[in-house]
């Protein structure tokens, strides 16, 4: 019998070759139909073996009793009944495939699976090599293709876990970590989202080696990250009241239009006009429309516009108020299990990279099939792993670096 183990390689190595394939497609090289076509059936068997897993595996026993798996275990019912709610949205044949294949739509569920890696201690270590061998050899075989215009970022999205993980790297690592995110942010500087994801790990990174021998009252460092969190809530809150609040933020923009080099473009506020009022028509806003759900578009003139660039808004959309607030409650829960019941630095830095993509949810990080859902949701697992968490920095550096424990002499 296969065991789990081997399962959860091959989902991961399904789920890389269907990123890279993927994205070459969409912003380099064209792969042709059939090439694109074939590598839906990588994430449908990525997902089908995570969900496998899910069902026919005791992997619950990781939790040991933790009041999170209640939690997660209501998420995953209630994603699936906006999946199944999917099927109600098909009116033509087309759409099935949609429903089934893209990796905005009937796909985008699946991710929240890897969960199950993150809190499982063995595949702690392997999952980290294989995602910084998989920058490395993408980096390499991305030089060719560096004049395709930001390919190398959407290419390399998961650098963003990788960059913190420096501290516990061996020398030669870092110096590859480094190189790797300096020419992908330096080849996508036009990328608002990629150069705050990049620039949102190197602060972790900073401070890290800033504080890492000082005092610091966990209290306080709790309270700092409950106020970023409440941010997002009251910039939505100024929205709502008529605020324009990305032209408060990145102030006047002095070019007609959207300039994909003009950094100061407004790419988001027409978005939540958008959605949130198709919410309104259709009376959507507790439940949303289910997970293939689309949202009609003036700007883009469809009236079924399926993936929005707002993580935030794609929720809210396809699982509604009730979605979101399960959503964000497990991803909070994460962060705050991590900042205060974590031996170790690492883990607790990982809360900070979680902070940063709550935040960012709400003007980026769409909600999808791809290796950043993958990892992100591997860093919640990560966070709710009592083993993990229990490990001091020593210990999950010795675990990082070689997969085990040293054993202490009897």
């Amino acid at each position: 019998m296969i065991s789990k183990k081997i399962l959860v390689i091959v989902s991961i190595i399904f789920a890389m070759l269907y990123h890279v394939i993927m994205h070459l497609d969409l912003y380099g090289p064209s792969l042709g139909k059939t090439v694109a076509n074939s590598n839906s059936f990588l994430a449908l068997g990525s997902s089908l073996i995570m969900a496998f897993v899910y069902i026919s595996t005791k992997w619950r026993v990781d939790l040991n009793g933790s009041k999170v798996l209640v939690l997660y275990e209501i998420i995953i019912i209630y994603v699936l009944i906006c999946y199944f709610r999917g099927f109600l949205n098909i009116y033509k044949t087309y759409t099935i495939k949609e429903m089934l294949f893209s990796p905005y739509a009937g796909l985008s569920l699946f991710p929240m699976f890897f969960f199950i890696v993150g809190i499982n201690r063995k595949y702690f270590y392997f999952f980290n090599r294989f995602l910084f061998i998989y920058c490395l050899v993408i980096f390499v075989l991305s030089l060719p293709l560096i004049r395709y215009f930001e390919l190398q970022y959407f290419l390399l999205m998961p650098l963003f876990y990788v960059i913190v993980t420096f501290p516990m790297q061996t020398p030669r690592d870092r110096i590859l970590t480094f190189v790797m995110a300096m020419v992908v942010v330096i080849t996508s500087m036009t990328n608002r989202a990629g150069v705050l994801r990049a620039s949102i790990s190197y602060m972790i990174i900073i401070l890290f080696y800033v504080v890492l021998k000082m005092r610091i009252n966990k209290k306080f460092i709790t309270v700092i990250v409950f106020i970023a969190l409440t941010v997002p809530f009251y910039l939505i809150y100024l929205g709502i009241s008529g605020k324009d609040v990305f032209k408060m933020v990145l102030g006047e923009n002095k070019l007609e239009g959207y300039a994909q080099e003009n950094l100061r473009s407004d790419t988001r506020t027409f978005l939540y006009v958008d959605v949130f009022r198709d919410l309104k028509i259709n009376q959507a806003f507790a439940f949303g429309k289910g997970i293939n759900a689309g949202y009609a578009s003036d700007d883009f003139e469809t009236f079924n516009r399926v993936a929005i660039e707002v993580g935030f808004l794609q929720i809210l959309l396809k699982s509604g108020i009730i979605g979101f607030l399960l959503y964000s409650a497990l991803i909070i829960s994460s962060i705050f299990m991590a900042l205060n019941k974590s031996a170790n630095y690492f883990i607790k830095y990982l809360a900070l990279l979680l902070c940063g993509y709550f935040f960012m949810l709400f003007i980026e990080n769409i909600v999808a099939f791809n290796l950043l859902n993958v990892v992100i949701w591997f860093i919640v697992g990560v966070c709710h792993s009592k083993e993990l968490r229990a490990l001091n920095d020593e210990e999950i550096k010795e675990l990082f670096l070689n997969g085990q424990l040293k054993k202490v002499p009897a």
